[in-house]
Formats: structure tokens, sequence, C-alpha cells
């Protein structure tokens, strides 16, 4: 224990470093765990959205017409935060699939329609990261993904 002690006083900054690092990993893993939002792989995703739902990108305008799935809807966070879900009012007991860039910025969304009451709200694991990965279509045309106001 003496040696720890040591340890930690003659290296403060590596300590408080690793510390820290700690804290923000289990606080993750609790926000994580506590979401309500179900993560779904590309796979599952499909398969959900199949049976009559939407997927809805929450990225920029600018990354949507990059790459996006096609037939998905660009519907920024900020709108989903504020209740801005009108286009999506014939989807609230259907399944959505809420995308991003890596699934991070994706939890909010889903947890922001499920707060709009919109019941089979989920997440795309790894988001579009992965979903290119998985060697699924990207489409690039803007005219393909409906857009939002």
């Amino acid at each position: 224990m003496n040696e720890f002690i040591d340890f930690a006083t003659e290296h403060y900054i590596l300590t408080t470093a690793w510390l820290v690092a700690f804290f923000l990993l289990v606080n993750s893993l609790i926000k994580g765990g506590l979401s309500s939002a179900k993560m779904l792989k590309p796979q599952e995703a499909t398969i959900a959205v199949n049976r009559g739902g939407v997927f809805v990108d929450v990225r920029s305008a600018d990354e949507f017409s990059q790459g996006h799935i096609q037939g998905a809807r660009n519907i920024s966070l900020e709108q989903l935060k504020a209740g801005e879900t009108k286009n999506l009012e014939k989807f609230k007991d259907a399944p959505i699939v809420v995308v991003c860039n890596h699934g991070n910025t994706a939890k909010q969304g889903a947890v922001a329609l499920e707060k709009a009451g919109f019941s089979q709200a989920s997440v795309l694991q790894g988001g579009m990261f992965a979903w290119k990965n998985a060697s699924f279509p990207v489409s690039k045309s803007k005219t393909s993904g409906k857009k939002s106001k």
C-alpha cells in the first residue's frame, strides 16, 4: 500500500489522468445501462424497418447528403429534442431506428422520441460506420431520403 501511495504522489499527473478516465468510463457505462433505447445491429435494424418502420438520421444535412441509408429521414437532434416530430406521427407505434455517425448521438435522439411517445425507438449500433462496414448500401442522392424542415 505504501508503494501505491508513493507512486501516486510522485506521479500525480498520471494518477489524476487515470482517475478521470476511470470515472468517465464508469459514467458512460452507467448511462448506457440506464438508457431504455435498444441497440440494433445493421441486420436487425434492416429487419425492423422492413416491418413498417423508418430510419431517422440525426446527422447534419451536409453529412446526410454525403451518404445515408436509402429512405432515411434527416431530422436534426435539436428538432427531436424540441418535440418537432410531426413528420413521424404515422410511425408512433412502428419501429424507428435513429442513426448518427457512430451511434452515440443517436441515443439522445431515441430517448427524445421515447419521451414524445414513440414506443419502438431504437439506435443503429455503431451508426453509419457500422452500416458501411457491413457493406450495406449507402445513397448519396439528396432526393432519396425525405428531409424534414
